[in-house]
């Protein structure tokens, strides 16, 4: 079978669609997964270095832009479609998926046009706009939180969970000494996020005493690798700050407790993982998902959400202190992060869509 996946643009968007891919071709060597997405260096180094290319289409966000960009991605559509009906045309899928963002909205519609079985994956518990338009056309739509089935037509939707990379499950066969330092895991995301780095570095002061037992996994984003490094180093405090981390299944193994975002596949992999979290949500996130994202954690006693604008420096310092000398609570939250986790999501959603593809032959 040929797939088609469009998507990409974060981490969020292009993660699940290599989740997906990689259980699309375990299923069956035979198929052939070919992704669109941007143009993003990042977007492109991921998919080369997980053996797959990416096509790309002139495509831009509308939501969220001032009214000059509105006006020029809206102008952009027409073009988009054009490009996405050539690649449908060449490659001649027999099942296209969109996993978010605005690249998969073109795709997923020229796909809808040429009666190719479509079908959209939505990560978060309120989802966004692409989605929300795309369902009215799409054959099967994916979910991840029981909410999301409030924004779209019931007899679309499958329950299914976020689908997670398998490269990840290495990150449960990394042993642990008791004797070594506690590492504590942060993630804003795969762009990094500033304001979660500031409260981080601002923090270092109020955990001094424990600066010994303590090891820092950073990921900073670009912007903020080289200040952020040279703060630990300032402080005396041992860490590994990069601006990506291209390897997230040693980081998640070595990682005792996180201090990130509450995007929906950073949730869904520290679940699968097993792994307690402190959450900040980004505060300017669409429709705010990732507040709705972390309260299904937070109700299932499987995390801790604090948001940003109740946040300081101490009082941050103060809550991971109190993680750092409560390991028991830690392992609380961790087992039941681990109770919502689901591996088993990328396969739900292929066997779905073979089933989907079968019934229009």
């Amino acid at each position: 079978m040929k797939i088609l996946i469009a998507g990409g643009g974060t981490g969020g968007h292009l993660f699940p669609g290599i989740a997906l891919a990689e259980s699309f071709l375990e299923k069956d060597p035979a198929n052939r997964v070919q992704f669109v997405s941007t143009r993003r260096a990042v977007d492109q180094e991921v998919l080369k270095s997980r053996g797959f290319s990416a096509l790309t289409i002139e495509a831009e966000g509308v939501k969220g832009q001032g009214l000059f960009r509105q006006l020029h991605s809206l102008l952009k559509i027409p073009g988009a479609l054009r490009q996405s009906l050539e690649i449908i045309r060449n490659f001649k899928p027999q099942l296209v998926i969109g996993v978010g963002g605005y690249i998969s909205g073109p795709v997923v519609l020229s796909a809808w046009l040429k009666r190719v079985p479509t079908a959209i994956q939505e990560q978060n518990s309120i989802p966004g706009l692409t989605n929300r338009l795309l369902a009215r056309v799409v054959d099967r739509i994916f979910l991840a939180f029981e909410r999301s089935r409030n924004f779209f037509p019931g007899r679309k939707c499958r329950l299914t969970g976020n689908p997670v990379r398998k490269e990840l499950r290495r990150a449960l066969e990394t042993p642990r000494e008791t004797a070594a330092p506690l590492n504590i895991l942060i993630l804003g995301g795969s762009q990094g996020a500033h304001r979660v780095n500031q409260l981080i570095v601002e923090s270092l002061r109020f955990l001094a005493p424990l600066k010994r037992n303590l090891f820092f996994i950073h990921q900073t984003g670009t912007k903020d690798e080289d200040w952020v490094k040279q703060a630990y180093l300032d402080q005396g405090f041992n860490q590994q700050v990069s601006a990506f981390i291209h390897d997230m299944a040693q980081a998640y193994g070595r990682a005792d407790m996180l201090v990130c975002r509450a995007g929906a596949m950073t949730l869904a992999e520290i679940t699968a993982l097993g792994k307690a979290s402190l959450l900040i949500p980004f505060p300017f996130a669409a429709n705010n998902h990732q507040e709705e994202n972390a309260r299904a954690l937070v109700q299932a006693g499987a995390a801790e959400m604090i948001r940003e604008a109740d946040l300081s420096a101490e009082a941050l310092g103060k809550r991971i202190r109190f993680w750092v000398e409560n390991p028991r609570y830690r392992e609380q939250l961790a087992a039941r992060a681990l109770r919502l986790g689901r591996w088993q999501a990328a396969e739900e959603i292929v066997e779905s869509c073979y089933r989907l593809v079968e019934q229009t032959l």
